[in-house]
């Protein structure tokens, strides 16, 4: 005798469907509810066709062997093309020569003419030699010359020591540093 089978009801999407349904609700529902938030740049008010802005930057400049010798970061970067120049928050900035170390911190900082010069302000923290801290609220650096300049009163510490005064030259080439007025200070042999 003979046995017919009955056609089973398959429905080879029927999974696939089921999968990517729970897909989409896992996705619906891990999905920000409120919009992400762009960094926090200063626009000055106005904003420019080809102007750009970036976050967690990282610039690097290198001698002609390939070694570093310039790393700069920022949280953020505003550039203006018209203007040529791009503005940083949360700046770090590290020279890495053997024996013109340089590192300086600030809350901003201000790049122009294609990188000529650097301008940092706002708790501007600086180490030019081992044991000898820089803070001021604002530094000029020419990372070609090596020449950092500030009109700003500054504070030198080394260990110990301490000096003051108003406006700073300094050569991280030579570690030369001068404080140019009104200086008191305290050495401690």
């Amino acid at each position: 005798m003979s046995r017919k089978l009955m056609p089973r009801f398959r429905a080879p999407g029927l999974g696939l469907s089921l999968l990517l349904l729970l897909l989409a609700a896992l996705v619906w529902w891990s999905w920000p509810r409120h919009p992400l938030s762009l960094p926090y740049i200063d626009w000055h008010g106005q904003i420019h066709k080809g102007d750009q802005a970036a976050e967690d930057v990282v610039m690097r400049q290198y001698t002609a062997a390939g070694k570093l010798d310039l790393l700069a970061t920022a949280r953020t970067a505003y550039h203006e093309p018209r203007l040529d120049r791009t503005m940083l928050s949360q700046v770090a900035v590290e020279r890495f020569k053997p024996g013109q170390q340089l590192h300086l911190r600030a809350n901003q900082g201000v790049v122009e003419r294609h990188g000529h010069r650097i301008i940092l302000s706002g708790n501007v923290i600086g180490t030019l030699q081992p044991n000898t801290r820089v803070l001021t609220t604002e530094v000029h650096y020419d990372p070609q010359t090596g020449i950092i300049t500030s009109p700003e009163p500054v504070r030198l510490e080394r260990g110990q020591d301490w000096m003051t005064g108003v406006g700073l030259w300094a050569s991280v080439k030579t570690q030369e540093i001068n404080v140019l007025h009104d200086v008191r200070g305290m050495y401690v042999p």
